[in-house]
């Protein structure tokens, strides 16, 4: 076996180029194409994080849900507590407003959602897109619910306030709260001012002077226990619904018999609910009330009636 190879080859030296000092070579290009992002500044990088920092805790410390009208003195009282506490860098310590944070409780289980909404399109689409009067109330009155939590008070004594506001106007109400010498009814009047905050900020209610809904001519109308009243602002707030609930007990003593005997008293505890509603609402049942009359047939003194279930025999 031979091998061909060129004799000129092999006589041939080794190739050098190995050897040889290289010169590195770069191209510059107007554009910066094929090169690496500038390395920042110290102070740049620490301005950058201070603000994403700045931006995570007002996200997480902002206790509206969006636009509101109290935004510049919920910031101002926000600002002035953390300045108390421990200057502007303080770290927040509150729980997260953050909507990522607070999906594990607003909405625990997605899929249920999903397949709820779902449930509720194909109604939608077999209906043929027809609302009921119920949803079509819903969908243009407005209400808000509001429930204190437990006072040391018994249900006894609570129901008699709660019945004291049912149906009155939220003013009239507060004023029977100022100067009843009720202990408990300085709770029921703050729960009161609290739930009519929350009508205004997050429902939009009593807004009827703002938004210029005030009617021209007051207009008389009969409440469902039949007093008449006068309504001039349909966006005015009243109280619909108020009842109370029975809490757990907050503790209890020992109450003494005759004969050596004793027996446990227990301290009990109460909350009540209070639904608030506009002055539409009462308008529209009122309404409703006439119309309702106004198709009812004449009401006949003797009228003939057919004789069913004749027998026979005696029933005696």
């Amino acid at each position: 076996m031979s091998l061909h190879f060129p004799a000129r080859r092999l006589v041939q030296t080794a190739r050098s180029g190995s050897l040889l000092p290289y010169t590195q070579q770069r191209s510059a290009s107007w554009f910066n194409w094929g090169g690496g992002s500038k390395k920042k500044s110290p102070l740049s990088e620490e301005l950058e994080k201070r603000e994403r920092e700045k931006k995570i805790f007002d996200k997480m410390a902002d206790r509206t849900a969006g636009e509101s009208v109290f935004d510049e003195e919920i910031k101002q009282v926000d600002d002035a507590s953390r300045a108390k506490e421990g200057g502007p860098g303080a770290a927040y310590s509150g729980p997260s407003r953050a909507k990522e944070h607070m999906a594990r409780a607003l909405d625990p289980d997605p899929r249920w959602r999903i397949r709820w909404q779902r449930k509720k399109v194909m109604q939608m689409v077999r209906n043929g897109g027809k609302v009921t009067k119920e949803q079509q109330i819903k969908m243009t009155e407005k209400e808000v619910t509001q429930k204190s939590e437990n006072l040391n008070t018994s249900t006894k004594k609570l129901m008699f306030l709660t019945r004291q506001i049912q149906g009155k106007t939220l003013d009239d109400a507060l004023t029977q709260m100022r100067y009843s010498k009720k202990k408990t009814a300085s709770e029921v009047a703050f729960l009161l001012k609290e739930a009519r905050d929350r009508a205004i900020v997050s429902r939009g209610m009593a807004l009827g002077q703002v938004n210029g809904e005030i009617m021209e001519k007051p207009r008389k109308i009969q409440d469902k226990e039949g007093n008449w009243m006068e309504v001039s602002d349909p966006t005015s707030l009243y109280i619909d619904q108020a009842w109370v609930g029975k809490g757990p007990p907050r503790g209890m003593r020992i109450q003494y018999h005759a004969r050596g005997r004793m027996s446990r008293m227990m301290k009990p505890s109460a909350h009540f609910t209070v639904i608030l509603k506009e002055e539409k609402t009462r308008l529209r049942q009122y309404d409703d009330k006439l119309k309702k009359e106004a198709k009812a047939k004449p009401w006949v003194h003797l009228p003939n009636r057919p004789i069913t279930a004749q027998r026979p025999y005696y029933t005696w």
